[in-house]
């Protein structure tokens, strides 16, 4: 486990620093991108209100544009009519019956709201249910007894001044003037009360709709606050013409202009249609905040799940291509240590033994240890008689025991055709030699191999002492290999040291 991690970060280390600076460069990117996305939150947030509040001011400025329809609509069946059609001798005639269509056509237009007629010496008259009955109360008189034939005007009653109705709200007030088929002018007006309704309807708890007139009066708001109450300076409740900068926008369909008030509101200001008014839609600063941390909160997110997205695509590279290079490390190893042993025994061949005790007597110069040189005796002869297989049989055999007797950190491995190396490690005293060798004599004199028929096979060995015997491999070798040469020449099938 430990040589995995160390060759993992032998494979990656070239990309810890990249990988160091991408993090650092993508943090910067996103502080500076979420920086940027606080701001545009924000404007998003107030473009949606400035969007919500021109279609508030649509709905109001529909109602005027269909006023001003229903007042031209009045002039033109007027103007067909004789002005004595308002005289008690005219009642039940043709022409009075005309003048109840004109003013039903109009009602009926209104969608119930009340249309009047006044003719010259001032006589105001309404349809109703039961036919036109006379108007008493004309407080709105003075508003259009200066109109001449042609005069349009668009004026605010309260609902102190109106009585139309046994309850009513201000209304908005379209008249014309006319001239009738006699010479005779008379003026038409068309009663809108629904307003404040509309008001309180296009505010949706969230807003405030005030209609305000160029020099600041209010005229009429919703009911969703008292704040700005009828015949305040609109502008001086906000902040004051000096305290404020609007930020006009004028394009081919819509233009407003959006303060940023006291009290933390904002103000859209839309004008109407052909009236000196405007309408004004004031939004909390809490509201747009809110609305701006939901887009943030939206975008971060999506942010965060995108790059979460993108370094687990990349996690996963990294780990599939880590899971490869492991992979073919082990593959690697394996076919290292398939070119690293004897395929007939399992023990390391000659060249591994050799480099393998070359590499400990370079990093223990100084440790005790015993090398043993064994050779098969007359393995030429076993061939010959016993055939190849069975000779084949007794390597494997003497190799595999060979092999587990001794400790998995000793090198063991077969250096010729018949020929074996062990390399015992880490000697103390010679109590522990005496231990090995013994391991040695028993081994060379209890061997048998075969399958069916076990036959004795007996075995002859060197051994030299490092470093007494030999400070590098090659003299090591030599000095196991003359004690080989002693016990061959004493009459094989011993263990014999190497002596000075």
């Amino acid at each position: 486990m430990l040589n995995k991690w160390k060759y993992f970060i032998k494979q990656y280390s070239q990309w810890f620093t990249p990988i160091i600076l991408f993090v650092i460069a993508v943090s910067v990117f996103l502080a500076i991108f979420l920086n940027h996305t606080i701001q545009d939150s924000h404007d998003r947030a107030q473009a949606d209100v400035v969007a919500d509040a021109l279609v508030m001011a649509r709905t109001v400025d529909m109602k005027l544009v269909r006023s001003q329809t229903v007042v031209t609509m009045m002039q033109r069946g007027m103007s067909r009519l004789p002005g004595t059609v308002f005289d008690e001798a005219s009642e039940g005639t043709a022409d009075q019956e005309q003048l109840l269509h004109v003013l039903a056509g109009a009602v009926h237009a209104a969608n119930g709201y009340t249309a009047v007629v006044v003719n010259e010496n001032g006589d105001a008259f309404a349809a109703g249910i039961d036919g036109m009955f006379s108007v008493a109360d004309k407080s709105w008189y003075p508003e259009i007894v200066s109109m001449t034939p042609g005069d349009t005007r668009v004026f605010h009653v309260t609902d102190d001044e109106l009585d139309l109705e046994e309850e009513a709200d201000d209304a908005v007030v379209c008249a014309g003037a006319f001239e009738m088929e006699d010479g005779a002018v008379g003026k038409c007006l068309y009663f809108d009360n629904s307003w404040i309704d509309a008001l309180a309807k296009t505010g949706k708890g969230k807003s405030l709709m005030t209609i305000v007139k160029d020099d600041g009066q209010i005229l009429m708001r919703s009911e969703v606050s008292d704040y700005f109450v009828r015949g305040n300076d609109y502008w001086a409740l906000i902040g004051g013409n000096a305290n404020i900068t609007a930020k006009y926008h004028i394009t081919q369909k819509d233009s407003y202009a959006v303060y940023d008030a006291t009290n933390n509101y904002t103000v859209i200001e839309i004008p109407l249609t052909g009236v000196a008014w405007a309408a004004c839609v004031s939004v909390s600063g809490s509201f747009i905040d809110a609305l701006s941390t939901n887009y943030f909160t939206a975008t971060r997110n999506f942010v965060l799940e995108l790059l979460i997205s993108v370094v687990l695509f990349f996690a996963l590279i990294i780990i599939l291509n880590t899971v490869a290079k492991i992979r073919r490390l082990r593959e690697s190893q394996a076919l290292g240590e398939k070119a690293d042993h004897d395929q007939l025994t399992g023990l390391r061949n000659k060249a591994a033994t050799e480099r393998d005790i070359k590499e400990y007597i370079e990093q223990n110069p100084s440790t005790q240890s015993v090398l043993f040189i064994l050779d098969i005796d007359d393995f030429k002869t076993v061939n010959d008689t016993m055939g190849h297989s069975f000779g084949d049989d007794v390597l494997h055999e003497f190799g595999f025991r060979l092999g587990s007797m001794f400790r998995a950190s000793d090198i063991s491995g077969r250096i010729g055709g018949d020929e074996f190396m062990v390399f015992v490690k880490n000697i103390p005293d010679e109590a522990t030699i005496e231990k090995e060798a013994r391991k040695i004599r028993e081994f060379i004199h209890s061997f048998r191999a075969g399958v069916d028929v076990k036959r004795e096979i007996t075995a002859s060995s060197g051994a030299a002492v490092f470093p007494q015997d030999g400070k590098d491999f090659e003299t090591l070798y030599k000095s196991a290999d003359k004690a080989l040469y002693e016990s061959k020449r004493s009459g094989k099938r011993q263990l014999a040291f190497f002596r000075h």
